[in-house]
């Protein structure tokens, strides 16, 4: 993944995310079957893993390119969520298409 690439992939994450008023364990593993499966996203879940390590490590604003109902703070937190679920998933699935 190029240098800052990733934060285009965080920013799918976060407009995904918009209709959902609960950032909790439900909401991410929804999204992560989602991925896996590629339902919605479909760049693979390794695409979207690599994308939440490097924004779980960025010390800048991850929230501040889209109009968000979330907060930073909750959003950071639903990262952290969603890497669990997409690790509890592993080892993901291929597709051919």
């Amino acid at each position: 993944m190029p240098r800052d690439d990733w934060k285009g992939v965080v920013n799918q994450i976060l407009y995904g995310l918009i209709f959902t008023a609960e950032l909790d364990d439900v909401a991410a593993a929804r999204m992560a079957e989602a991925m896996v499966e590629r339902r919605s996203f479909g760049a693979g879940p390794g695409v979207y893993a690599a994308a939440i390590t490097r924004a779980r490590r960025h010390r800048g604003p991850l929230t501040d390119e889209m109009p968000t109902p979330h907060g930073e703070a909750g959003f950071r937190a639903f990262l952290d969520l969603l890497a669990a679920q997409l690790d509890a998933r592993r080892p993901w699935r291929r597709t051919t298409s």
